[in-house]
């Protein structure tokens, strides 16, 4: 299932960015899962591909396409996503992001189709993020340094949630804040 979420997503940014986009930059990270609620605690390994800049973004401030993967090493939920993140820079090394995108989840939309008493309904309310939608809007905040003209270090905070859009009933949501290293392919 997440397969299938993760390669409707690269075709939908492969096909936003056309042939224009070039990989820009590569990170890998890791993550504290559910910060907020801890149902699911446990470190999650992430992965993100920032692409550049196409030409008719210019209007929006040029935000790069991204593909992002979050994976639990707990057994948890795995999220992949995609979307736009916009950049800029505090100093000649210091650089802020924030970025909007949607994203696919293999987690527990609910637990409402099982009876109340049910020994297994009662375990997984306690312990898996409730979160009624396989499809979760991602949003991102986050500062690198560049720490040489192709390597960043950073740390960021994100948030998934179906904002009663792309789902209705329960959204428990997930936050969770990472930090990542990141490789720059262009010069």
């Amino acid at each position: 299932m997440i397969r299938t979420g993760a390669s409707a997503l690269a075709l939908l940014i492969a096909g936003a960015a056309g042939a224009e986009a070039q990989l820009d930059e590569l990170r890998v990270g890791l993550v504290a899962h559910d910060v907020v609620d801890h149902a699911e605690d446990g470190p999650q390994v992430s992965v993100e591909a920032l692409f550049s800049s196409p030409d008719f973004l210019a209007r929006v401030w040029s935000p790069r396409p991204y593909l992002y993967g979050s994976f639990s090493t707990q057994g948890y939920t795995n999220l992949v996503a995609a979307g736009l993140a916009w950049d800029g820079h505090l100093t000649e090394r210091l650089r802020i992001e924030g970025s909007l995108g949607i994203s696919y989840n293999d987690g527990v939309s609910d637990v409402v189709d099982l009876p109340p008493g049910d020994p297994y309904r009662i375990r997984i309310a306690e312990t898996r993020a409730l979160l009624g939608s396989d499809w979760l809007f991602r949003s991102q905040v986050g500062a690198d340094y560049m720490m040489t003209e192709r390597w960043a270090v950073g740390a960021y905070y994100e948030h998934f949630s179906h904002g009663q859009i792309l789902g209705n009933g329960r959204n428990q949501a997930l936050d969770e804040f990472g930090v990542r290293l990141g490789y720059h392919f262009g010069g």
